[in-house]
C-alpha cells in the first residue's frame, strides 16, 4: 500500500465489516458507500432486520485496518457516495453500481430531493443511464478508471456512454447507472450532456475535446 493514503474519509473512521472477513479476507463480495460516505464491507451477507443477527455478522473497524485487511479496497478512492462495488476475485476487478433505496422511504425521498437541487447539468441526477461494462470496472492492479469515448443521446431521450475498450461497429454489453454517479466518476463527460435527442458526440482520445458527429 502506497504511503500516500489513497481513500478520502479520515483512516480512523470507522466502518462496518464482516466479522467472517476478518479471519477470511478472500471471501470479500462487495463494499457499499451509503449516501454518508461510511463504508459497508461484506461477505456476501445482508443486513438483517433482527440487530442481534447483525452483531453476529458484522462488527466495526477502523477505515485503516479495513485497508490493510482488504488492500483492494484502495483503488475505490473516487467511487462517489451511494454506490457498490462487486468484487470479481477471479479478474481482480470491481463492478461497479448505484445503491437501490433503503427501507427508511423518507429519508430516501429527502435525500433524493436534495441531489436533485444541488443538480447543475441538464437531466436529473437520479436518471438511470446506460454505460459500457469496460466504465463500471475498476481493475485492483493498477486503479486506472477507464476513459469515456462517446456521449450518445438517444431519440427518447436516453443516456448512453461508450468507453474506449469498446471497438467502433461493434455490439457491446452495457450496465447502468445513476447519471450523477457517471457524472462523478467521469467529469468530463459533463461537457457533452447538452446534447439534445438524436446527437452524439466524440472524442479520439481521453482529455481531446468533444466533438458533435451525429445531429
Amino acid at each position: 500500500m502506497s504511503e500516500e493514503w489513497p481513500l478520502r474519509q479520515d483512516p480512523q473512521s470507522p466502518v462496518i465489516i464482516a466479522h467472517e472477513l476478518v479471519q477470511h479476507p478472500d471471501r470479500l463480495a462487495f463494499v457499499v458507500l451509503d449516501d454518508d460516505d461510511d463504508w459497508f464491507i461484506s461477505d456476501g451477507a445482508e443486513f438483517e432486520e433482527d440487530m442481534a443477527v447483525n452483531r453476529e455478522l458484522f462488527g466495526a473497524m477502523d477505515l485503516r485496518e479495513a485497508l490493510a485487511l482488504l488492500p483492494q479496497l484502495a483503488v475505490l478512492g473516487d467511487v462517489p457516495a451511494g454506490m457498490a462495488a462487486d468484487w470479481d476475485p477471479d479478474r481482480s476487478t470491481w463492478l461497479l453500481s448505484s445503491v437501490s433505496d433503503s427501507d427508511d422511504e423518507d429519508e430516501d425521498r429527502e435525500h433524493r430531493d436534495a441531489r436533485v437541487a444541488a443538480w447543475t447539468h441538464p437531466g436529473s441526477p437520479v436518471e438511470e443511464v446506460q454505460l459500457s461494462t469496460g466504465l463500471t470496472e475498476i481493475a485492483a492492479s493498477d486503479g486506472s478508471a477507464r476513459a469515456v469515448r462517446q456521449v450518445v443521446r438517444e431519440q427518447d431521450g436516453t443516456w448512453l456512454f461508450v468507453g474506449f475498450e469498446v471497438p467502433e461497429a461493434e455490439d457491446f454489453e452495457v450496465e447502468g447507472l445513476e447519471l450523477e454517479h457517471v457524472v462523478r466518476l467521469y467529469p468530463d463527460v459533463a461537457e457533452a450532456l447538452l446534447a439534445a435527442p438524436g446527437q452524439v458526440f466524440d472524442r479520439a482520445e481521453p482529455g481531446a475535446p468533444w466533438e458533435l458527429v451525429e445531429g
